[in-house]
């Protein structure tokens, strides 16, 4: 009888310290002064405007537990350059830093850039003058556009100065000739048979 009142009687006292600590760790990582946020670092934005912009996305001095890692990259995500992104914390300095990634650009429409998923996006300091100009009336003809160029190899993709598309899914090309000053314009139609027309 004894035993058992002394094994209750130690399970009492470890389920009892395991709540205090719960408790204490629970309110330390939420309410108490430590492991708040004091450092915000950006990796891999276009430009120093872009980086203010991220950071200001992140609240100085709130909870690194409280820190909804995927309400904030959600929030990037009205930055059309933005690709992808990942969150990390430092928990002992307070840091949380920030690393994003830029959409490629492959063309051009209309002022803007696009990546070959066909995302119109603008990214400062990019030259639009040696991208691939997409003329088309809306943004599903530069979407189909983009998916067209990117099938096609490096090479020939460098030589196409514009992509005009009829529609949404009848595209002409307007192709320099390698080491010529003249180009040719080509009806290329849709995205069937791209191999094969390569070829020709």
């Amino acid at each position: 009888m004894k035993t058992a009142r002394n094994h209750h009687g130690r399970t009492r006292l470890l389920l009892s310290i395991a709540f205090i600590l719960t408790v204490t760790a629970a309110y330390v990582l939420g309410w108490s002064s430590l492991f708040t946020v004091r450092q915000v670092a950006v990796v891999g934005a276009p430009n120093p405007s872009e980086s203010f912009a991220i950071e200001h996305s992140v609240h100085l001095g709130g909870k690194m537990a409280r820190l909804d890692t995927q309400a904030l990259k959600h929030s990037l995500e009205k930055f059309t350059w933005l690709d992808h992104s990942s969150i990390g914390r430092n928990w002992l300095k307070g840091k949380v830093t920030v690393h994003v990634w830029t959409r490629t650009p492959i063309a051009q429409y209309q002022n803007h850039l696009v990546d070959s998923s066909g995302v119109v996006f603008d990214l400062p300091s990019v030259d639009l003058n040696g991208l691939t100009a997409i003329i088309g009336s809306n943004v599903a003809s530069a979407k189909f556009a983009a998916h067209l160029l990117s099938e096609l190899s490096t090479q020939l993709h460098a030589q196409i100065l514009s992509v005009e598309v009829h529609g949404n899914d009848f595209a002409t090309l307007v192709i320099r000739e390698p080491g010529k000053y003249r180009t040719v314009t080509l009806a290329w139609g849709d995205q069937s048979n791209t191999s094969f027309k390569v070829k020709v």
